[in-house]
Order: C-alpha cells, then structure tokens, then sequence
C-alpha cells in the first residue's frame, strides 16, 4: 500500500513562497476561492499568501484534512509517498515520491498558526524530481483508478505503485501514459477505456489464445456485466 498526495504547484521547488503566483499559471488554484489556503494577491512579486507546499521540502510534513482528523492505520514509517499537482486543464503531474518517516498519533494542540490542530505525516527528506522526469498530463484514473473529486491524499495498491514508477523511470513511453484496451470506433459510439500495464498484458494474452481481439473481450465483458445487472 502506497499513497498520493495532490498538492499545489510551487514554482520555487516547494522550498519556499512563489514568485509572482499571478503571472504563473502554474498557480491558478492558489486563487480559487475553495482551496483552504490564506490566497495571495495576483499583483504579488513574492507570495503573501500561505501554504503548506511553501514549506514541503524544507520541513517534509503534511497534514491531514480536515483539521481534526489523523492519517489512518494505512499511513506508516517506511509507506512509500507520490506527489502530484493538478494542472489547469484537469490532469495531473507527477513531481517527486520519498517515504515516510513518522505519523502524528493526533492533531498538535501548540506550534505555529499553521499547524496547530492538524496531525502531520513526516517525510524522509527528498527533492523533487528533475523537471524533464517530471510525469505529465496524467488523469485522474491513472493515479487513483477513480475520479478524484475531495482530499488531499488516497492510497494505492501495488500494481499502481508499480505503474507509477514505472512511469516515473521512462520504462512505460510518455506518450503512452494510459493503455488503452477500448478505443472508439469509426462512427464514434465507443469507450475509452484505460487498464494498468499488467491488466493490458493479460487482455493481450486472451485475446491471442482466444483469437480475437482486446476491444471484442472487453466489449463482450461489459455486455455480460450489464445483462447481470439488468437480471
């Protein structure tokens, strides 16, 4: 079990506040007025707004949302952490992973004004990833196999530890972030649907034995799942 974490862009490396946030678009949430964050200003030639991403990679903590609550049974030393931030189009970009080294038991009762009431996972130090490995234009159901809709964090399995990785090494191509194992037919009534590397391979597998293609298995699966449904 794994964990990612959607944070905001920081265009200082998360080691301190942005620069001129209202001429970056990388910035865009920070002035959304739902992001629990104090905002800055657009004029802004160095952030007066707060975050925790200001301080990420200098003292490698996160808390947990919403103020009250602790990380779960799942979060523990040596949990293996990806980090992302939305873009302005949707999709996500993968930025940096490390490990954890230690779990507040319950949320601080002292400290600065940002912490106090929040329990914090603790990081084992790390920077982010070189921009030009930095894993781009990622959906949602790629990371977390659902949309992602509320929360700062989910957990992973294995298999999409692997994925990411993976992503992360160049071993799956950029330009193939996703295996598709439906794509649209011609007169444009299909699914796109996109499987892991290891559930494509499997598809691929049946469809040689079977002698037919991936498209026909799946679309012969989603049938049969509707019909039980419709029993």
């Amino acid at each position: 079990m794994s964990m990612i974490i959607r944070v905001l862009y920081n265009n200082q490396g998360w080691r301190g506040s942005c620069q001129a946030p209202g001429k970056d678009i990388g910035c865009w949430q920070c002035f959304e007025e739902n992001v629990d964050i104090k905002l800055p200003q657009r004029t802004d030639e160095v952030c007066t707004g707060h975050c925790w991403e200001q301080h990420l990679c200098v003292d490698y903590k996160w808390g947990c949302t919403p103020k009250g609550r602790v990380f779960g049974y799942q979060a523990y030393p040596e949990t293996k952490v990806f980090f992302v931030f939305k873009q302005p189009d949707g999709n996500y970009t993968l930025w940096g992973k490390t490990t954890i080294r230690a779990v507040d038991d319950e949320p601080r009762e002292e400290g600065q004004d940002y912490e106090v009431g929040f329990a914090f996972i603790h990081f084992n130090p790390f920077e982010p990833l070189p921009k030009e490995r930095w894993v781009k234009n990622l959906s949602s159901v790629q990371l977390v196999d659902k949309q992602w809709l509320m929360g700062r964090y989910r957990y992973i399995d294995a298999e999409r530890e692997a994925y990411l990785e993976q992503l992360i090494e160049g071993e799956v191509p950029r330009e193939q972030t996703g295996m598709p194992a439906v794509a649209p037919t011609s007169d444009g009534i299909g699914l796109n649907i996109y499987v892991t590397p290891s559930i494509h391979k499997k598809l691929e597998g049946m469809a040689k034995e079977e002698g037919r293609s991936i498209d026909e298995i799946v679309r012969e699966a989603i049938a049969e799942w509707m019909k039980g449904r419709q029993d």
